[in-house]
């Protein structure tokens, strides 16, 4: 990486860190960006240039996580299924999405009926990406990749949701760490084993071990 791409990065992080803090503090709605260029000591043209908007300024990671789930996908290990894939990746989340510092990001979304909007779209923007990856992978027509973009950018969301709901009562550390972990081995055996499972009796789905 170039000195100048490395000031740009550096600078669009500078950007996201000071807007978080601000966020935090006052609330989504209550921080301009304006302020956010102050407090980020470039103009506000300058923040524009880096986010389009004040709500990619919190899903600043938001380009990051879509290149990891395509690298996950194009990159996965030999013999390793593209579920076994991607549960590995989200895997890896779970104690990031259950530390203290997350129920900071949790409360501000939950205040922000202008964020709640902008993660919908982000997760539209997710299954978009996933369709055309899935599609060209593996060689398949675009209607069965969109479907199964949907139903693995629906896996992503509810563990999102998930994990905000526990950090909003304060539920966060290793006991946190492995319900979402749990959750998330279900919701994967469920769509690699079909929905038919949900038709079992109870006692049958509690033994049930996924590794």
């Amino acid at each position: 990486m170039g000195l100048r791409e490395a000031k740009k990065l550096r600078t669009r992080q500078e950007i996201a860190d000071r807007a978080m803090q601000l966020f935090a503090q006052q609330g989504f709605e209550g921080v301009t960006v304006a302020e956010v260029a102050l407090a980020a000591g470039v103009s506000e043209k300058t923040v524009y240039n880096y986010f389009p908007t004040k709500e990619d300024l919190f899903f600043d990671e938001v380009p990051a996580r879509e290149a990891a789930l395509v690298a996950t996908i194009t990159g996965r290990r030999q013999g390793e299924s593209i579920l076994e894939a991607l549960r590995r990746l989200q895997a890896a989340e779970c104690p990031r999405l259950s530390s203290s510092g997350f129920a900071t990001f949790a409360r501000i979304i939950e205040e922000s009926t202008a964020l709640q909007a902008k993660e919908l779209e982000v997760m539209a923007r997710f299954v978009h990406v996933l369709t055309e990856t899935l599609q060209a992978e593996l060689a398949i027509d675009e209607r069965d990749a969109r479907i199964a973009a949907g139903l693995l950018v629906s896996i992503h969301r509810q563990l999102f949701r998930t994990a905000r709901k526990q950090a909003l009562v304060g539920k966060h550390g290793p006991s946190a760490t492995r319900r979402l972990r749990a959750d998330l081995d279900r919701a994967y055996h469920l769509l690699e084993h079909g929905l038919g499972e949900l038709e079992r009796p109870s006692k049958d789905l509690d033994s049930i071990h996924v590794a």
